[in-house]
């Protein structure tokens, strides 16, 4: 082996030396154009329509998998009432609030039509499968020099806890000591700390310097610079008085990647001509929360679709919330304002000072004749891109050995993701159901729920030999090269970030690869049946959304964007 990476050092020093010093332009010209949603920044609707027919008429090839999506947030934060309660000024804490991983839990569903045909249709939860393709394909590189801009970074997966009055939790946002509790191993959620660093920069706080408190980050960037550059930060904090609502507002750009929505629109060829309409249905959620002083006590989630909710808020004791015992109401709004659904009290809640509308972004390229003339001397271009169909099974027991059909029959299946929940009977006493908690990552993670012998059955024939019993099993032999760069087969060379210790916790993704057989048989129609026990005390109840992917055939003409 040493030899053989020697020699291959020793071709690369050669080929390098011996390449060309410079490389012929390929395009001549690239612009971002842009294009904003036809709900004119009103989304009491929780809807935003995006038509792209501007970029059809532009006569420049779109690159629609370089595209992305910019999303206004207002992500607020009050007292239910005046009173001195809540006072985030005085107590210089803007992280009593966050979202869970990745921009995208905002959007419930996406539908894509490409010249007034559907192309990928909408179906709900979609939010939880693409937060799982995320986990399964992005790397460590991509969360360094993406992560910020898209609200991406993994959640601990040995910081959950569980107690009986609001169940699951994972919103310690300090780092801790390890203790006894948590095997050792409860030292907070990094991932929700480092996604509350990138939105509430703060104007008004004081910088660090050494040994002592140092200047305004004002003296450098203000509140109107801030705005001025749509930066997220906080725009509005007021401490409670006997006559003042406390309030904590949070103006926050999210990106939002299109292949990150769409497998079509990442798999698309740069197309001229093309008309593209993207449906997008919005989580926007509420809740009311009950607090102690010490620890939340309940809530209440209001969730318009029934979709994740993307709220977290802090824990008390063991995170960087300073709150005194109250009722306090958070939101996530697109747009300028918090939704009215919220009910926060009356003039507590203002108008953020960024973008006003949703924004589709997609590079336009000019080719060089030489290179545009090669492209379209075969126009017809041919892909593949992968869809889904979502079935969940709700309210199932612990110990329950089940045997589920699924669907009656999708052709050119590619694999089945089945993501546990806890039900929200399960989850605490005065909680809601896992994925619309504001105190754990539910949503964009699992729960920490495992399944035992596992299969799934295609038209009556197992997938796998024999069934999954055990957990390393189905982490080796399915989860791991899902996804992943080389399937995950190259050492030094693959993606995802999810390891065996992490299935073991919050990401329970139960994937089996359905992709395999004859061309002859692939393309018939099979029914799909799952097989499992779920592996949790009795008295324990699991919904388990369950994620049927299958690819469709497209094949497009680059030069006039007609879809064959």
């Amino acid at each position: 082996m040493l030899a053989y990476n020697i020699i291959m050092s020793d071709a690369l020093v050669y080929d390098m030396a011996s390449a060309p010093s410079d490389t012929p332009s390929v395009f001549v010209k690239r612009d971002y154009f842009s294009v904003l949603d036809d709900q004119n920044g009103q989304y009491a609707g929780n809807q935003s329509v995006l038509q792209l027919a501007t970029l059809a008429n532009s006569n420049r090839y779109m690159d629609f998998r370089g595209s992305y999506i910019t999303m206004p947030l207002v992500l607020s934060m009050t007292a239910d009432g005046v009173g001195t309660a809540f006072t985030p000024v005085s107590d210089n804490n803007n992280m009593n609030i966050g979202l869970k991983n990745w921009f995208g839990t905002v959007i419930h569903s996406v539908q894509v039509d490409y010249n007034n045909a559907t192309v990928q249709q909408l179906t709900s939860f979609q939010s939880i499968f693409n937060a799982f393709r995320l986990h399964t394909t992005l790397s460590w590189d991509d969360i360094c020099t993406q992560g910020s801009s898209i609200g991406y970074y993994p959640d601990s997966a040995t910081s959950w806890g569980y107690g009986a009055t609001v169940g699951l939790e994972n919103n310690r946002n300090a780092i801790l000591a390890a203790t006894g509790a948590g095997n050792g191993m409860a030292t907070g959620n990094e991932g929700l700390y480092q996604r509350q660093k990138s939105i509430c920069f703060d104007p008004t706080a004081t910088t660090d310097v050494d040994g002592a408190t140092g200047s305004a980050f004002s003296t450098l960037c203000s509140a109107s610079n801030a705005a001025a550059m749509y930066r997220s930060h906080v725009f509005k904090k007021v401490d409670g008085t006997a006559s003042v609502v406390g309030t904590l507002q949070l103006a926050i750009t999210a990106k939002i990647m299109s292949k990150h929505l769409s497998d079509f629109l990442g798999k698309l060829p740069l197309v001229k001509g093309a008309f593209v309409k993207i449906t997008l249905n919005l989580n926007q959620s509420s809740a009311t929360l009950v607090s102690d002083g010490a620890k939340w006590t309940s809530q209440i989630v209001n969730s318009p679709l029934g979709g994740v909710n993307p709220i977290m808020v802090s824990a008390l004791t063991d995170g960087k919330a300073v709150l005194d015992a109250d009722t306090y109401i958070v939101s996530v709004g697109v747009g300028r304002n918090a939704p009215q659904s919220a009910n926060h009290p009356a003039s507590s809640v203002g108008a953020a000072p960024l973008a006003t509308s949703v924004e589709f972004r997609c590079p336009a390229y000019q080719f060089a004749p030489v290179f545009e003339n090669a492209y379209i001397s075969s126009p017809i271009k041919r892909f593949e891109a992968e869809d889904f169909y979502n079935y969940n099974i709700i309210n199932q027991s612990g110990g329950q050995r089940l045997t589920e059909l699924l669907s009656n029959g999708v052709k050119n299946q590619t694999r089945t993701v089945v993501v546990p929940f806890l039900n929200s009977a399960s989850n605490g006493s005065a909680s809601a159901a896992a994925f619309q908690s504001c105190f754990t990552t539910d949503g964009s993670t699992t729960s920490p729920v495992a399944l035992g012998d596992f299969n799934l059955m295609l038209s009556g024939a197992n997938v796998l030999q024999q069934n999954a019993r055990f957990s390393y099993e189905m982490f080796m032999e399915q989860l791991k090269s899902t996804g992943s760069v080389n399937g995950g087969y190259i050492d030094g060379l693959t993606s995802g970030v999810i390891d065996q210790l992490a299935f073991e916790n919050n990401y329970a993704y139960y994937v089996v690869d359905t992709s395999r057989g004859l061309d002859v048989e692939k393309d018939v129609p099979r029914s799909v049946q799952l097989l499992a026990s779920i592996q949790a005390p009795s008295g324990i109840k699991v919904d388990l959304y369950c994620f049927i992917c299958y690819k469709a055939e497209h094949a497009i003409d680059c030069l006039t964007g007609s879809r064959l």
